[in-house]
């Protein structure tokens, strides 16, 4: 979830705390107010959060809104006839009824894997205690995911134990090896194979094997093992790598990162 300001080009933005920057305490004329230091509220009004703007004690409804599910930064409250407003831009409010202070939380149920050499550590909440740790290339069964105030994904997997989604996937990382490879383009050869192959020795890796392939500059290829050739076959630690005539011209012959998914 990225955490928003509204631009500056329609509204002047509150300083950040988030960022390093240090805010000090303010005031605003209302009935009751009272300041606070920077933090996020997200948005919960499934039809966008009204925006409010203050004038002798009174807040008036704006043209504006946020929109559901996204997350701001504030850095003042006030309490204007009983209701608390928290101010996203200069005099330009959001009623707390339209918001949470926690990070929402989305439910899931899937299996995911830890993605690690080594260990990794599970903590009671999102940023929270330690717990226990698990090891790299686990499996996980993940009940749901929050994304806290520095955009970063945790998942829980069970019992209220979360873990950094930094270190978590959807794919079941096997293998990773480095490996040589070049490219070509299966309709150069008249064949209707199309892109979403590779060739590989079909003794390291067999027909339907996926493989994803990320070569020197991190572009990234998803592929499944649906030939060989004369390539590969007499060399089991290099690929051929389909692709559109131009690409693989430019791909010429270079070492990648091979993730044998499974």
């Amino acid at each position: 979830m990225n955490i928003k300001k509204i631009a500056a080009s329609i509204l002047t933005v509150t300083t950040l705390a988030l960022m390093g920057i240090s805010t000090q305490t303010q005031t605003v004329n209302a009935a009751v107010a009272s300041a606070d230091t920077s933090s996020v509220i997200y948005i919960t009004n499934s039809n966008g959060a009204p925006l409010y703007s203050l004038s002798n004690d009174t807040m008036s409804t704006t043209s504006r809104s946020l929109a559901n599910k996204s997350a701001w930064i504030t850095n003042k409250v006030a309490n204007v006839n009983g209701v608390t407003y928290y101010q996203v831009a200069t005099n330009t409010w959001v009623s707390a009824h339209d918001l949470s202070t926690e990070e929402p939380v989305t439910a899931l149920d899937k299996t995911m894997y830890v993605q690690a050499n080594g260990d990794v550590n599970i903590y009671d909440a999102p940023n929270g205690n330690y717990v226990s740790s698990i090891s790299g290339g686990s499996s996980l069964h993940v009940y749901a995911s929050k994304t806290d105030s520095n955009n970063t994904t945790w998942y829980d997997v069970g019992q209220s134990h979360w873990i950094n989604g930094t270190y978590l996937s959807n794919d079941n990382v096997k293998e990773t090896l480095t490996m040589s490879a070049t490219a070509y383009d299966p309709v150069v050869l008249g064949s209707n194979m199309g892109y979403s192959g590779v060739a590989a020795n079909l003794s390291k890796f067999p027909k339907g094997t996926h493989l994803r392939i990320t070569d020197g500059s991190g572009n990234t290829y998803d592929r499944v093992v649906n030939d060989t050739g004369l390539f590969a076959y007499s060399n089991p630690n290099q690929l051929d790598i389909a692709m559109p005539n131009s690409q693989a011209l430019q791909f010429g012959r270079q070492n990648v990162t091979v993730q044998v998914i499974g």
